[in-house]
């Protein structure tokens, strides 16, 4: 069987299981399926984790929805690539972060197994002197995260605890162990970064001590106006030590909050493959609909203090910490990816097209 065959098999048998589902014509919905893919850039995963193929929706309902590529390619008009090293490039974005006064967690050490310094700070490029870092650090929990990480990809939480050091899944690690997973990791660089504990209150909702953040959406006008388009409360659902949604695969969910009130207004989870809405906590059962996030205005003030402070970049997805005593930005996106559940990113999409002339 080609390499084609291979990848049309299931997706036909994923199209005939949705047009039964949905008890509707073929002919409809292959031809909704094909201007999906062909015409606006769908992905198959898109169109069927969206429920696209269901034949309630209006061309009105699919004006509402943008898909990734879509999104992606008036991103990249809007922020030119030259600039995206600014937000992507970890250690340069927490630099120009430092520069600009605006909160961000410290970064004790880099690890670069090929050694290529950074003036700014201290980098170590073997398990010896890993190990001996380890040991005097006046720290007892760190992130160690990938410089160009994406979607929370080996994102991991050391604490230490009896003088040894664990990994979120409480295996011990040390020097060498820490090296091995870098060398078969795909990313070269590695830091050492501040760890940041969540505001008490969004702790105690997901029964976490994991870091969950706020994604906060902006633009700059070209009159030096910030518009705040969209926000969302990441949640913890498990004992993993990031908030990253990722189409629902990671388990967590995303709260879609109101920019004017900070009160959560929907919320959306993944099951078996298809959003789903949800009214609750699926891990400690409270209600999150009406919930009010806490530090809301300190939150988009400061949204807004980073839009300013990397313009010329358009538009940014903040990531947001609510921590004590001030929110803490973490980590900007110029490629902000796809507002799971917001009604309104058709109409994002649109304004923000009106902002390339």
């Amino acid at each position: 069987m080609s390499g084609v065959l291979r990848k049309l098999a299931p997706e036909s048998i994923r199209l005939l299981r949705a047009i039964f589902a949905y008890r509707t014509s073929p002919v409809a919905a292959f031809g909704r399926y094909w201007e999906l893919y062909r015409h606006r850039s769908f992905a198959p995963d898109e169109i069927h984790f969206f429920q696209l193929l269901d034949p309630r929706l209006t061309s009105e309902d699919l004006a509402r929805v943008v898909s990734k590529e879509e999104l992606l390619q008036l991103q990249l008009r809007l922020n030119a690539p030259s600039l995206h090293n600014l937000t992507e490039d970890k250690l340069r974005f927490h630099a120009h972060c430092i520069e600009q006064g605006l909160p961000v967690p410290r970064i004790f050490a880099l690890f670069d197994l090929q050694g290529a310094a950074e003036p700014s700070v201290e980098t170590i490029d073997d398990p010896v002197a890993l190990d001996r870092f380890l040991a005097r650090i006046q720290a007892d929990a760190l992130i160690f995260k990938p410089v160009n990480g994406v979607n929370g990809e080996g994102v991991t939480r050391l604490q230490r605890s009896s003088g040894q050091w664990r990994d979120t899944e409480g295996r011990t690690v040390d020097g060498k162990t820490l090296a091995s997973s870098v060398a078969s990791s795909g990313y070269q660089r590695w830091m050492f970064q501040e760890l940041v504990h969540g505001h008490p209150e969004l702790c105690a909702l997901s029964k976490t001590t994991g870091l969950q953040t706020v994604r906060v959406i902006t633009a700059v006008e070209p009159d030096n106006e910030v518009k705040i388009l969209a926000m969302r409360l990441r949640l913890i659902c498990s004992d993993v030590a990031f908030d990253n949604f990722n189409y629902g695969t990671t388990g967590n969910v995303i709260a879609n909050v109101d920019v004017d009130s900070g009160e959560i207004f929907s919320v959306v989870s993944n099951d078996h493959g298809v959003l789903r809405y949800i009214e609750s906590h699926p891990r400690t059962g409270v209600r999150l609909l009406g919930y009010k996030v806490p530090q809301w205005n300190s939150v988009k003030s400061l949204a807004k203090r980073a839009a300013l402070a990397f313009v010329p970049l358009k538009t940014v997805g903040w990531d947001i910490a609510i921590a004590l005593p001030e929110p803490t930005l973490i980590e900007g996106n110029v490629t902000w990816g796809i507002l799971s559940g917001e009604p309104r990113l058709g109409e994002i999409y649109r304004y923000l097209q009106t902002l390339q002339r």
